[in-house]
């Protein structure tokens, strides 16, 4: 018998404040706003709005297969119980290099680069590479230690998190003043115009894109998990939607919309408008934007261990020595192996790039891999509604209106990124993310070639198959 998951152990807030950390909005000020920023401009407030109403239309078909199953698969478990294994499959292949490359790109190069405001040797002299892997052996620990640990951390540093960001983004409207303007809601200021502001949306939907994966993948540690992980959703993020919005306006306005290129180029852009307030503030958004890198480390590295568990459970891409779990509940050797990749991404990207440009190139790849997750998702729930007969007048928004807008919306945006196609290094995450993903369909045709049953199966596994399996 497979070790389990503990169960029932994870309550609302726990995972109201497991998803705040995976979106991690202070780390989001610092990293991916500056990103955006190059290409929106001014209309930087209007791209994370637009990015945050994409991601709800994506969120419902997580909301909706919530509270119908319960597995640490996510995704991967929600297409092979709608429309087969070989889905699923498929779906699993780019679940594995999605998160990784988010996990990488984010909070371990992401989190390196920002240290190179105090010394920019950090950078030109090699000194990221200890940092690196520093953050990745801490990340370890914290996981290491069970899931109770780590969700109590993120419940208290996620307040925390929450107070001072909204403290700051009110201290920053007041001092706009007369700069406070609703021309920062016109797509038309963007780099490019209508094209370059489609082009930002890219990381402006990967800002919130994982939220629904760090509730999912730990549903089967949830209390009464088909109630508590869809209300969890919902309310994670609003929290989280209003924070970021609201803080993008700050910024803006506080900066100046006709000056964003140069907010997009500074390193410290969060940090120096927060001096402005006060040098306390200054120094509570600095250790607090550390932390929200790390809680992003937590929750993506939860998530990962309990989704590669998964598909060890159903004996897809991993070996059943990966769903093994020790006293705190931990899939020991996922974790080892999470940590392994991490090291080498992080560290081989790094050296490629340069840290700052390698962790954006890696979530431009990432894009491809989760836009393509979620479209297989949202298609998934088209098709099992449909099958299932429950496709009537009543249903139509939630599983077909908003699940085909969304996936309209990811097409859109990620059309963007080649027509025209971006300039180097983000050229390169484009053609690097479609070449794994041709790469990945291979392989799963090849596996579903060699063992039919297998693939059959995958994504098969819901607490509710474990249960009746242990009564047999």
């Amino acid at each position: 018998m497979v070790d389990s998951l503990r169960k029932n152990i994870l309550g609302t807030n726990r995972l109201i404040w497991q998803g705040w950390g995976m979106t991690a909005p202070a780390a989001d000020i610092a990293y991916l706003l500056g990103g955006i920023a190059l290409v929106a401009l001014g209309a930087t407030p209007l791209s994370i709005l637009i990015g945050f109403l994409i991601y709800l239309a994506i969120l419902n078909t997580s909301y909706r297969f919530s509270k119908k199953y319960v597995s640490a698969g996510s995704d991967f478990t929600y297409v092979g119980k709608s429309i087969g294994g070989f889905m699923a499959t498929f779906e699993g292949w780019n679940l594995f290099f999605g998160t990784m490359f988010a996990f990488a790109g984010f909070g371990m190069l992401g989190l390196a680069g920002f240290f190179d405001i105090f010394d920019s040797g950090i950078i030109t002299k090699g000194y990221w590479i200890p940092i690196v892997i520093a953050l990745n052996f801490i990340t370890f620990y914290i996981l290491y230690r069970g899931i109770k640990f780590s969700t109590t951390y993120q419940i208290i540093t996620g307040i925390a998190e929450f107070a001072i960001l909204i403290a700051g983004g009110i201290g920053l409207v007041i001092l706009a003043g007369k700069n406070n303007t609703l021309d920062v809601f016109s797509p038309f200021i963007a780099s490019g115009g209508i094209t370059g502001f489609f082009h930002s949306l890219t990381l402006s939907v990967v800002t919130f894109i994982g939220l629904s994966i760090a509730l999912t993948a730990i549903s089967e540690e949830a209390h009464i998990p088909k109630k508590t992980v869809p209300k969890s959703l919902l309310i994670s993020s609003m929290i989280i939607g209003v924070t970021i919005v609201f803080l993008s306006y700050a910024m803006t306005v506080a900066w100046g919309p006709s000056r964003m290129l140069s907010f997009g180029n500074s390193v410290d852009n969060g940090l120096v408008l927060f001096r402005e307030i006060s040098p306390v503030m200054f120094i509570l958004l600095f250790i607090f934007t550390v932390n929200s890198f790390m809680g992003n480390n937590i929750s993506m590295g939860t998530s990962m261990t309990r989704i590669f568990y998964a598909f060890s459970r159903d004996s897809i891409i991993f070996p059943k020595a990966f769903s093994r779990t020790d006293s705190n509940g931990t899939p020991r050797n996922t974790t080892y192996f999470i940590l392994a990749i991490s090291l080498f991404l992080s560290i081989t990207f790094g050296i490629i790039f340069g840290p700052i440009d390698g962790g954006y190139v890696l979530l431009f790849a990432d894009a491809f891999f989760s836009f393509l997750i979620r479209s297989i998702s949202s298609g998934s729930l088209i098709i099992s509604t449909f099958r299932e007969g429950k496709m009537k007048a009543g249903t139509l928004l939630g599983y077909l209106i908003i699940p085909v807008i969304s996936i309209g919306a990811l097409l859109a945006v990620l059309a963007s990124n080649f027509f025209p196609l971006p300039a180097y290094p983000y050229n390169a995450a484009s053609i690097m993310a479609i070449v794994i993903i041709a790469i990945v369909f291979i392989i799963t045709l090849f596996t579903w070639i060699k063992n039919p049953e297998t693939v059959k199966k995958a994504g098969s596994t819901t607490v509710e198959e474990i249960a009746e399996s242990s009564i047999d």
